[in-house]
């Protein structure tokens, strides 16, 4: 099996005061992340925002970069800040998720820190890993139990516990294979 090179992790938001799951208007996040790209507030190239608000469920506002864009997604119903890998990195599964995750977990300290997000707050006992290129990382059960050990390896280092679950949730073929990785603690290691 080949190395995945295209993924993403994401956070959900905790509960959530409207129907978009958020109690902060959405046109906010357009100036922050502006402020990051001149400030350097994450890492990586960034490049450029993209104002996605206008599509039901769908992307929300994103910060593109080279190497990956940070967003806060709107996908699925479920609000959450969304990391994802466009180029590849070096390591095996298990150390890029790990990088990715570090990466997703520091955007996500930083965003709940904003004034203007009303005191947002990610749920951090949890995170949904999307493999994102159909033909390297196609949605079979064989697939995913190739990939368990180091999913696993990754979850225990994010949760610093070896008592995790790694689960697929996406059982449609023509999907994307997409997993959960969560813990009964709420707190992840910095």
């Amino acid at each position: 099996m080949t190395q995945p090179k295209r993924f993403s992790v994401k956070y959900f938001v905790e509960g959530g005061a409207t129907s978009s799951g958020v109690n902060f208007d959405l046109a906010v996040l357009t100036p922050i992340f502006q402020r990051w790209i001149q400030e350097h507030t994450v890492e990586g190239l960034l490049i450029d925002v993209a104002d996605y608000r206008h599509v039901l469920n769908g992307p929300g506002v994103l910060l593109i970069g080279h190497e990956a864009d940070y967003s806060f997604d709107l996908k699925g119903g479920q609000p959450g800040v969304l990391y994802t890998r466009k180029r590849e990195l070096q390591g095996n599964l298990s150390e890029d998720l790990a990088t990715a995750l570090r990466l997703l977990t520091d955007a996500a300290h930083k965003l709940e820190a904003e004034p203007l997000l009303n005191g947002l707050r990610l749920n951090y006992g949890e995170v949904v890993v999307a493999f994102l290129d159909r033909l390297e990382t196609p949605n079979t059960p064989e697939i995913f139990d190739g990939l368990s050990d180091e999913l696993h390896a990754a979850a225990a280092s994010l949760f610093a516990s070896d008592s995790v679950q790694v689960e697929s949730i996406e059982a449609d073929p023509r999907k994307v294979l997409t997993v959960r990785l969560a813990t009964a603690r709420e707190q992840v290691t910095s």
